[in-house]
């Protein structure tokens, strides 16, 4: 039922944007994670992350979906989640951009929760530096997170893209705790319109707390673009 809900809503998204006429863009992203790591807690093992945008001038609509393989339901948080997220990005210069949004995240067994956010991201000697503000209405938590990422192309169709984040998040639930993780990820374009990547990740945070076991995990995706 929950994967049906997934599927139809991933449908229903594009066929919506369709109507926008040729003037957008539309990509779909299939990822398999060996874990899911949100700022720095293990949610889930073995996962499977569907995922569809929608982007027309600055304007962005995206669903992005969370679907466990193994040990669904256990613990509590290994559960389906699907997310609802839009913004506007628009560029101050050649170097310099900004994005306001928000995002709804639905957990079909869960509570849900809206979060809006709001970012700047810099180009500073090829390297890519972002901060951004998050704050999550319905659990009253925020989170601050910094991150800066660097593309080294390896000749032909593959690059290394080297990315590093750091973030803390204020919460009642929680108190507040720091976060922090890198990635190394080669992608490669198969044509056009079609990206294959392999990845490698690392996450930690300070409060012991759903720490990832072994903090290192990999995914594999592809991207494909209309």
């Amino acid at each position: 039922m929950k994967t049906r809900f997934a599927i139809l809503s991933t449908i229903a998204f594009a066929l919506a944007a369709s109507a926008f006429g040729q003037d957008y863009s539309l990509s779909l992203d299939l990822t398999f994670d060996t874990k899911y790591v949100f700022r720095g807690q293990q949610l889930a093992d073995n996962v499977f992350h569907p995922s569809i945008e929608f982007a027309q001038d600055d304007f962005y609509l995206g669903l992005w979906a969370s679907q466990p393989l193994e040990n669904r339901g256990w613990p509590e948080r290994w559960q389906d989640e699907v997310d609802f997220y839009g913004g506007y990005g628009w560029a101050i210069n050649e170097k310099t951009s900004f994005d306001i949004g928000g995002a709804y995240y639905y957990y079909p067994t869960g509570e849900n929760t809206i979060e809006p956010y709001i970012g700047i991201t810099r180009e500073i000697q090829g390297v890519e530096a972002s901060v951004y503000l998050y704050r999550d209405l319905d659990l009253d938590r925020t989170t601050a997170e910094g991150s800066a990422n660097y593309s080294l192309p390896l000749g032909g169709n593959a690059s290394v893209d080297l990315g590093a984040h750091v973030g803390t998040v204020d919460a009642d639930s929680l108190g507040s705790y720091f976060y922090y993780g890198a990635d190394v990820v080669v992608p490669f374009e198969l044509n056009n319109n079609a990206v294959f990547s392999l990845g490698v990740h690392y996450s930690d945070n300070d409060i012991g707390f759903l720490i990832p076991d072994n903090h290192f995990h990999g995914s594999t995706s592809i991207t494909i673009g209309f």
